[in-house]
């Protein structure tokens, strides 16, 4: 069963006071994120790839780093299935009018094969709005041991 949470976004405000409400750019990067996740879990390139900048630099937390062809080809192969990508926080900056800074830590379930593996990572994602549109940038994530707390 595939699935996507942002718990809290909505009570935290992207990481903002919860009094406050988030702006239009962290709503807009917010939005253009969970459909990149949910077209990463559906393993649907097609939607996938206008979300990523054609020079997308793509880190994970094993130390692989890949272009945007690389990416969308993992993705296409299902050689590894995402199942679920869990925000445990998740802050939205603004850079510019162009550009937003990404930062929180995340539970990710995906399988291999038979093999299912779940970990906890942060990350640090970097969006820019090319042509009107956000498209993600950069990434880069590292892992943390489950007893990491906050």
């Amino acid at each position: 069963m595939h699935r996507f949470f942002l718990p809290l976004l909505v009570v935290t405000g992207l990481g903002l006071n919860p009094a406050s409400r988030a702006t239009p750019l962290q709503e807009e990067v917010r939005t253009a994120d969970t459909a990149r996740i949910m077209a990463t879990i559906a393993g649907d390139v097609t939607r996938l790839a206008p979300l990523l900048a054609d020079a997308l630099s793509y880190g994970h937390a094993d130390g692989r780093v890949q272009t945007k062809a690389d990416f969308l080809a993992a993705v296409r192969s299902n050689r590894l299935q995402y199942e679920a990508y869990d925000y445990e926080e998740l802050h939205i900056a603004r850079a510019s009018d162009d550009v937003a800074i990404m930062t929180g830590r995340a539970k990710v379930r995906a399988a291999a094969g038979n093999n299912r593996i779940a970990f906890r990572l942060r990350f640090l994602a970097v969006w820019r709005r090319e042509d009107g549109a956000w498209r993600l940038s950069a990434y880069q994530s590292a892992p943390l041991p489950e007893s990491a707390g906050k």
